[in-house]
């Protein structure tokens, strides 16, 4: 899907939705691959002016780090008015190939329950969707854990058993049980 497609419709959304100035706030994010670098780096986050990128090695960020008034200069000329001010890394190596998770389908229950959870007054295709897409993503999450995995305290989210850090906001998880 092209940058320009997600706008027609994420940009009203996010007007309606009274979010329209963080969603600008993220767009380095949505232009990152723009700048030519997305090969050493890819984008987590803006959080007050400050983009969050993975890189697979110290070297990299360290390189990056050295750079980093050429990147935000290329950043402003892919995404203006972006007003991006700094870098930060967090090093995440790749390792060994996983193994697939198999997830089941939610059952028809489970949607019951995640459409009894979302907010009232939302257009009925939506929240159709809305509703399917919440109880796939319990459903990964049961999938994760009954396989090993871990819930990040910080954000929540379900980590497989080999990350040894979440992948959304870096908080390190429950050492290995030996």
């Amino acid at each position: 899907m092209k940058t320009k497609d997600i706008w027609q419709w994420l940009g009203p959304l996010a007007r309606n939705w009274g979010a329209e100035e963080e969603l600008q706030a993220q767009l380095p994010v949505l232009h990152w691959a723009s700048t030519g670098l997305s090969h050493l780096a890819r984008p987590l986050y803006v959080d007050r002016g400050v983009l969050h990128l993975v890189v697979e090695s110290h070297v990299i960020a360290g390189e990056l780090n050295l750079l980093k008034g050429r990147v935000l200069a290329r950043l402003e000329e892919v995404a203006p008015g972006s007003r991006v001010v700094d870098l930060r890394f967090q090093v995440r190596a790749r390792g060994a190939p996983r193994r697939e998770i198999a997830v089941p389908p939610p059952t028809a229950d489970e949607l019951r329950v995640a459409r009894d959870g979302l907010p009232g007054g939302l257009p009925p295709t939506l929240a159709e969707v809305c509703a399917r897409l919440l109880a796939w993503a319990r459903a990964r999450d049961r999938a994760i854990l009954a396989a090993g995995g871990w819930r990040c305290p910080g954000c929540g989210v379900a980590v497989v058993q080999a990350e040894n850090s979440c992948p959304g906001c870096g908080i390190e998880g429950p050492p290995p049980h030996r």
